[in-house]
């Protein structure tokens, strides 16, 4: 029977394994697009053989619903601090917006290709997985309702439809993902648009009271 300490290597093995053929998978995706590539491809990007690719995964397409979670629980953690530690006015609650986002960019950034790759071919993939990515945008927007519907009971957000307002700002956010990710918005402009997003959302057009032509 197997030590602990050989069953602790083994699990610890086959993590690190699952997250090769992960990164493999990603890489030959981003570079050739996901439809082409072949089991075979995975498997030579990662330096294994087609065995250990189906000891993890069922096909390539749960090998892409795992790339999918894996990023998605990469965004979800740049909320935490925000979730776990509830802003008190409205000066706090905007510095802390701008702390996530700035998290959420630099996810983006370090996920480029393969954020490119879920927005161009995710909703072609099939109905499944245009599903799941649906069901995770509206995922960002229960968590934007969550974080109004705190400002307006602390009375510094005007009351509203938060529901409708939360899906508004997630397709905003979405908009500007896409052209800066395309290239069509540059590196160095990020911090400007993060600013207006977050500024939109707190104070919308209307000049604020005080504020000079």
């Amino acid at each position: 029977m197997p030590s602990p300490l050989r069953k602790q290597n083994d699990l610890k093995r086959k993590a690190q394994t699952r997250v090769c053929l992960l990164d493999a998978a990603a890489k030959i995706f981003a570079r050739s697009g996901y439809h082409p590539p072949r089991i075979a491809d995975i498997v030579a990007e990662a330096g294994v053989g087609q065995g250990t690719f189906y000891r993890h995964f069922a096909s390539k397409r749960a090998a892409l619903d795992a790339l999918f979670d894996r990023f998605f629980e990469k965004l979800l953690r740049g909320f935490a601090q925000l979730s776990d530690h509830l802003p008190e006015d409205q000066a706090a609650y905007r510095e802390a917006s701008l702390d996530v986002v700035r998290r959420l960019t630099d996810v983006l950034q370090a996920e480029r290709e393969l954020v490119l790759l879920f927005l161009r071919q995710g909703p072609a993939v099939d109905a499944a997985f245009e599903e799941k990515m649906s069901a995770g945008l509206d995922r960002f927007a229960d968590l934007a309702r969550f974080y109004l519907d705190h400002a307006i009971a602390q009375g510094f957000a005007r009351p509203c439809r938060s529901d409708l307002v939360a899906q508004a700002l997630v397709g905003m956010a979405l908009r500007m993902v896409e052209r800066w990710l395309s290239g069509r918005l540059a590196d160095q402009q990020i911090e400007a648009a993060i600013t207006e997003l977050v500024d939109f959302a707190f104070f919308g057009f209307c000049r604020q009271e005080g504020e000079k032509s």
